[in-house]
């Protein structure tokens, strides 16, 4: 079996070859004009073997993906874990914890205590489950918050 490289998430490409070149294209690209711009210089590529990246559903593909590139270096940064932003909040005084779907939410310190302190009650697995939903969206976030804020 001969191997295609990195394995890119399948955005519609014939090939893997093709997922690969279309997944970097969104990681380079500054822009969604920019991205579109490239794609079309792929679909002119190499005499038209990557042609069908001009297709609407694999154009459309590669747009979700670019957006959520923005995320991934957000996700990337350690301060962006729910913890360490509430023990910073506890540090300054008050503060903002800023989720993964870029929800922000303000605390106080007193609230900030009160959290941490209930969180680190919990057993390692229990806190961990709780932080990942914590972190994901405000709604998450508000159910664990009303438990872990008596």
């Amino acid at each position: 079996m001969i191997s295609e490289g990195r394995k890119a998430p399948d955005l519609g490409m014939r090939t893997q070859a093709g997922n690969n070149l279309l997944w970097g294209l969104t990681r380079k690209a500054k822009t969604k004009r920019q991205l579109l711009s490239m794609i079309d210089k792929l679909a002119k590529k190499m005499g038209g073997k990557y042609k069908e990246a001009e297709d609407e559903l694999i154009i459309r593909a590669a747009l979700d993906a670019f957006d959520t590139k923005g995320n991934v270096g957000h996700l990337a940064n350690p301060d962006r874990n729910v913890m360490q932003q509430m023990k910073s909040i506890v540090d300054l005084g008050s503060g903002e914890i800023i989720l993964h779907d870029k929800k922000k939410i303000k605390m106080d310190k007193k609230t900030a205590t009160r959290v941490l302190t209930n969180l680190m009650d919990l057993k390692p697995y229990e806190r961990g489950k709780a932080l990942k939903t914590m972190q994901k969206t405000k709604r998450g976030f508000e159910k664990f918050f009303k438990v872990l804020n008596r």
